[in-house]
């Protein structure tokens, strides 16, 4: 493929990552601002880039600033925030078309990026406050998505299950921390944010598309040269959860029809590609041992699926399941783990989630947003990687690797939130 990434520091603890391919037909720009995760700052950083992209000096509404990115050929802006590993990560992204395909060859990437320049660096600040009658929507929103969160009982039993597997590490926090922190957030806590993420934050501005955008990339890295920087964090995704010393098991009741129930596994294999083919084959695809067997042939789960996080070096086996078939699913999870370090895989089950895995790494060309991701977590493991190069580290890994990753898998949690009386709501 015709990808061309290139990756160089601008400023002290500011990257400017480029990714290229003329096949597309519109740029993106993410901005995005990298923080060890502090709970009390989570829900305070998400709410500050929700109202960064909401107005501006120059468009003081929303309606104001939406107007003019639409007059931009529909030029869009959104807030990003993620927890990775064990760091949190917001910023703002928009997405343009480019200049050349613009009635006359119009110029907009450099209209469309001053203006997420202002959004940035001139904010719709009075007196240090921003809008309050925004201030107070976007924390309503940000306290709805929270509730949310809750509501979708997969999603929370998700939560509940990190918050014991990373018992005493940063990643064990919810995303947009809790509802109680987010409540009392103030205009303060804001504006003492907006200035440390400037100064302190590591900075990655990400320019993904067609490329012809240098005037406007030009724009905001002048910009970022003229903001005063202090210390900023070494980021380092990569750490490993460390193994309990002995199996954690918790349950949490909620009224609902369906157990949700997580089993965490750790481990120190060096391999990440091996692990990841170990887990395809385990409970990763549509065709795995826990798919065919546990859910199909003994029907105790209504879903049974594994993915494993390179970062944190964790197998999660998720599954929805009636309470009084736990113990039962829990035993025949185990038996097929044991199956796998038992070498009782075929050849053709070993190809197959080969040729799955590559697929999906394939089809990270399909759109500009795709690529992006895929370098971003590159990025993570502090690689630059095409998809064809991974798919080679893939094809590359033996039967011997897939079983020394599978016996290398140690339990470490189990999580259920148990269903106790029944409710529509899951």
């Amino acid at each position: 493929m015709a990808v061309n990434y290139n990756k160089t520091e601008i400023g002290k603890g500011i990257t400017l990552t480029r990714i290229t391919d003329p096949k597309y037909k519109a740029n993106i720009i993410r901005v995005r601002f990298i923080t060890p995760i502090v709970p009390d700052d989570l829900g305070v950083n998400v709410l500050l880039t929700s109202l960064l992209v909401t107005s501006n000096s120059q468009y003081k509404s929303r309606s104001e600033l939406s107007k003019k990115f639409l007059g931009l050929y529909g030029t869009s802006i959104g807030a990003v925030s993620a927890n990775v590993s064990d760091y949190q990560s917001v910023g703002m992204t928009i997405s343009a078309i480019r200049d050349r395909f613009t009635i006359g060859g119009e110029v907009i990437s450099d209209e469309a990026v001053k203006q997420l320049i202002k959004c940035i660096f001139e904010p719709d600040l009075t007196d240090g406050k921003f809008n309050e009658n925004y201030f107070r929507l976007r924390k309503q929103e940000l306290l709805d998505n929270i509730a949310a969160a809750v509501n979708d009982k997969r999603g929370y039993a998700y939560m509940k299950a990190k918050e014991v597997i990373y018992a005493g590490e940063p990643a064990a926090v919810s995303d947009m921390g809790t509802a109680e922190r987010a409540a009392a957030i103030t205009q303060e806590d804001l504006l003492r944010q907006y200035r440390f993420l400037l100064k302190h934050a590591a900075i990655d501005i990400t320019v993904c598309g067609g490329g012809e955008i240098d005037s406007a990339v030009k724009l905001l890295t002048d910009a970022f040269a003229k903001v005063e920087r202090g210390d900023v964090p070494q980021i380092d995704y990569l750490k490993a959860s460390p193994v309990k010393e002995k199996l954690c098991v918790k349950e949490e009741p909620m009224n609902i029809n369906q157990s949700n129930m997580f089993m965490a596994y750790k481990t120190d294999y060096p391999n990440i590609y091996a692990n990841k083919l170990m887990d395809c084959i385990l409970g990763g695809s549509a065709f795995s041992k826990l798919f065919m067997n546990v859910r199909e042939k003994l029907s105790l789960c209504y879903y049974c699926d594994s993915y494993f996080s390179d970062l944190k070096n964790v197998m999660m086996i998720e599954s929805g399941v009636d309470t009084a078939n736990i113990e039962k699913a829990q035993q025949a999870v185990t038996a097929e783990l044991k199956a796998m370090q038992n070498g009782d895989f075929t050849d053709e089950e070993m190809e197959n989630a080969k040729l799955y895995i590559c697929s999906g790494f394939m089809s990270n060309y399909d759109s500009e947003w795709d690529i992006g991701a895929w370098y971003r977590v590159q990025d993570t493991r502090g690689t630059a990687y095409t998809p064809e190069e991974c798919c080679a580290l893939i094809n590359a890994v033996t039967r011997e690797q897939i079983i020394e990753s599978a016996k290398s898998m140690k339990p470490d949690t189990i999580f259920i939130l148990k269903a106790e009386g029944g409710s529509d709501d899951e």
